[in-house]
């Protein structure tokens, strides 16, 4: 199973985890002033000509960390880093950047589909509680299998909806 979902860390849960993690004080204050009160703004083919036609307006940025910054990229780590914890042990994830993988094997498809809808439902709480969302349109799994006998096709089932997760082309 693999996911892709873009993460936007929320700037107080964000700095609770930087508490819980022993960063507290002026750190932690120090840290709240470089989220705090930054701007941004879109500009589409600028040609280092300076006429910015082609902006947006400037904004407020509330949630994220600054990208392209080596603090930026420890602070988006120190939000997911709780994530892993909450996957059964008989299931794997890998994070990558802001990319997840979930990683469930089991040679019975029906145990593999109650494993796969324990962990997507335990992801979802944690998104949930990280003010996140699962995005199912990009939302796609491979399966693997030294024998093709039945193509395993995952059905995550949530408030009475099923979601069909699209199964990738063999390689």
């Amino acid at each position: 199973m693999i996911y892709r979902r873009p993460l936007t860390t929320r700037h107080p849960i964000l700095l609770d985890k930087l508490e819980f993690y022993g960063i507290k004080g002026k750190f932690k204050t120090l840290i709240k002033s470089y989220l705090a009160g930054r701007y941004q703004k879109v500009i589409i083919n600028n040609n280092n000509n300076n006429n910015y036609n082609n902006s947006s307006k400037w904004e407020l940025i509330k949630n994220g960390v600054p990208q392209g910054s080596v603090l930026g990229s420890l602070l988006f780590l120190i939000y997911v880093n709780g994530l892993p914890k909450i996957i059964p042990d008989y299931n794997s994830i890998v994070l990558f950047a802001d990319d997840t993988s979930l990683l469930v094997t089991d040679s019975n498809k029906k145990d593999f589909n109650t494993n796969i809808n324990q962990s997507l439902s335990s992801l979802i709480t944690w998104f949930n509680s990280n003010l996140l969302t699962l995005n199912f349109n990009k939302t796609t799994s491979l399966s693997l299998e030294r024998k093709i006998i039945i193509r395993c096709k995952p059905k995550f089932y949530m408030n009475t909806k099923s979601y069909l997760i699209p199964l990738r082309p063999n390689f």
